[in-house]
């Protein structure tokens, strides 16, 4: 997907690419940005995105502190970026900033045609080859890995309510489990049509009905076999679920409250792991006063910025899979 953050003078500018029968789907969000704001608290819900364009007179930064959002951005996602900055010269010190901070792809063309045609290019397999960007390199890390004693473990994940990154945090869970050494099945149990995104971002293959990537298997039907562990992905609304480990997303913001003691009181009686996302570390004491009980553990999650890197959490996931590990 295609995320396209835009001026109101530019908003339509990316409209010629749905003449394309391969083109890819177009986000589009216009209006006013600082770019270091988005990247912080609003590109988690977009993590999905292959390619974010970014309109520089949508964004109130100034020319170094964007540039720098954009470093920031290129150490967390892996998504290509273009940017768009009419007149921009090569001898101009965000030009400069822009190629040190990796982005090869700026659109300076003033005409709506030649920038459209820049644009193009940017969003070709090849990109745009006018520029010479730095090139950055991402650290392997060296991670632990285990064996595991399991077979089909189903682990169900419900939320409260929508839109508090159950599915961020269920794909980074089933990631973090492949990356460990577990062959894992992430099915999608709820209506968001999140595999029909990655399956184009990752370049996954189909297999049996849905996609793989390395150890990972991604659709919307249960596997009868061949998985250490089933990530089952309800999203919110589930009235039951059957699994071996149930993990509860809950919110702790004020006008989530309510749903949250909702969900805990339907499970009041099931083993369950609690887990809060982004709760102030000031906090937390009061939250496990109010959730957790004999049948309820309750975790707090770091912050996730890539759905499909699950490591700030890893701590967590080892704690609730820890039974099932049979060594390293």
């Amino acid at each position: 997907m295609i995320l396209y953050l835009s001026s109101q003078q530019h908003t339509n500018l990316l409209d010629f690419l749905a003449e394309k029968e391969d083109a890819l789907p177009v986000k589009k969000m216009t209006g006013n940005f600082m770019l270091k704001q988005f990247v912080i608290y609003d590109m988690r819900n977009f993590s999905h995105c292959t390619e974010l364009v970014l309109d520089r007179i949508a964004f109130g930064d100034e020319d170094r502190d964007f540039a720098q959002a954009i470093e920031e951005f290129l150490t967390m996602y892996n998504a290509r970026i273009t940017v768009i900055c009419e007149g921009l010269k090569e001898s101009d010190p965000l030009c400069r900033a822009l190629l040190d901070a990796g982005v090869g792809n700026i659109v300076t063309n003033v005409e709506i045609r030649g920038m459209q045609e820049e644009i193009r290019q940017s969003l070709s397999s090849q990109g745009m080859t006018r520029y010479a960007p730095k090139e950055r390199k991402k650290l392997k890390v060296q991670g632990a890995h285990y064996h595991f004693m399991a077979d089909g473990v189903r682990i169900a994940m419900i939320s409260s309510q929508s839109r508090i990154g159950t599915t961020t945090m269920a794909l980074g869970f089933a990631a973090w489990l492949g990356s460990v050494g577990a062959s894992v099945a992430y099915v999608e149990k709820n209506t968001s049509g999140i595999i029909h995104y990655l399956s184009d971002a990752y370049e996954m293959d189909e297999e049996a009905g849905g996609y793989r990537l390395e150890k990972m298997w991604y659709g919307t039907q249960t596997p009868d076999a061949g998985f250490h562990f089933l990530l089952e992905d309800y999203g919110a609304g589930r009235l039951d679920a059957d699994a071996d480990i149930l993990l509860l997303i809950c919110g702790t913001k004020p006008y989530e409250i309510v749903h949250t003691m909702k969900l805990l009181k339907q499970y009041e009686t099931k083993a369950a792991f609690v887990l809060c996302p982004f709760v102030e570390s000031a906090l937390q004491d009061t939250y496990v006063e109010a959730f957790q009980t004999d049948y309820h553990k309750v975790f707090f999650l770091e912050y996730q910025p890539d759905c499909m890197n699950g490591s700030p959490n890893a701590k967590i996931y080892k704690t609730i899979i820890e039974r099932y590990i049979a060594g390293e």
